[in-house]
């Protein structure tokens, strides 16, 4: 068994209310699957997980692990409200990633590391100001040298989008709710006030994150609960999973990064007021 970016409904839908979850034959996994049996195991401590298989150890040690910032190799790290200085964390996430990237040149590192920085940020402050987890969240990532990919994940076990957002729109579930939260200045973080020299405003994360995808051809999952939307498929389906919380999940390739962070941010956050200004 693969539980990979591509089918993790398939571990999703393996959460079930019971005392022990089996995972069997698992042959490989990625730091999603790594991260949403993380926070599974947080919130429903009292349900045994068990994996079998050719990624037993590797599995169990990251489950049991916890985090410490002088470890060379990446993990899952956790981070809640009470987390001193989210920027320090990303950082050194991105750090870690980009060590494990021997093959870009020093130009492809440091152009990733701007994108990273500022992605990972944003989707960690999100959980901190919406998610109402009690338990924080967690963040982990991985470097694909074949491929040049990076995949990362945030993941916490709160309430979700729909409970979140619905307290402000007419929204009848998660996909929709999941669908709203990708719009431009609907919901954001004021906690966290300068990037780089660029001003963060509210409702950009989301927005920002999926358009900067788009632009390098990346890829972007999110889980609310029981529901799943993708990205670049624009689909979205509903779970039958005990999962609770939310996750961020997205990959971006270094070949499709035309353009440093700087230039297309600017160019995404101005488009729709240029074309608005073209329209009068």
């Amino acid at each position: 068994m693969v539980i990979q970016f591509s089918n993790i409904e398939n571990l999703l839908e393996q959460l079930k209310p019971a005392k022990h979850i089996h995972i069997q034959n698992l042959d490989r996994i990625d730091p999603v699957g790594i991260a949403i049996l993380k926070q599974y195991k947080v919130s429903f401590p009292e349900v045994e997980v068990k994996t079998s298989g050719k990624s037993f150890d590797y599995v169990t040690q990251l489950l049991e692990t916890t985090y410490s910032p002088l470890q060379d190799h990446l993990s899952v790290i956790h981070f809640d409200d009470k987390t001193d200085n989210i920027d320090e964390l990303k950082s050194i996430l991105t750090k870690k990633i980009i060590a494990y990237a021997e093959n870009l040149s020093s130009d492809e590192k440091e152009d990733l590391s701007e994108y990273l920085e500022y992605m990972i940020s944003e989707m960690m402050g999100n959980v901190i100001s919406h998610s109402k987890s009690p338990h924080g969240g967690f963040v982990t990532a991985q470097y694909y040298p074949k491929e040049k990919k990076v995949q990362v994940v945030i993941i916490d076990g709160g309430v979700g989008f729909l409970s979140t957002l619905s307290q402000y729109f007419d929204i009848k579930n998660e996909g929709e709710a999941i669908q709203k939260a990708l719009e431009k200045e609907v919901t954001g973080s004021n906690k966290y006030d300068i990037y780089n020299n660029a001003p963060k405003h509210a409702g950009l994360g989301l927005f920002f994150l999926s358009s900067i995808l788009e632009v390098t051809q990346g890829k972007l999952a999110i889980v609310s609960n029981h529901t799943i939307y993708r990205c670049p498929e624009n689909s979205i389906a509903t779970l039958d999973t005990a999962f609770k919380g939310s996750v961020v999940a997205f990959e971006i390739y270094v070949d499709s990064i035309d353009n440093d962070f700087m230039t297309v941010f600017k160019r995404i956050g101005y488009a729709e007021d240029e074309d608005d200004e073209d329209v009068f």
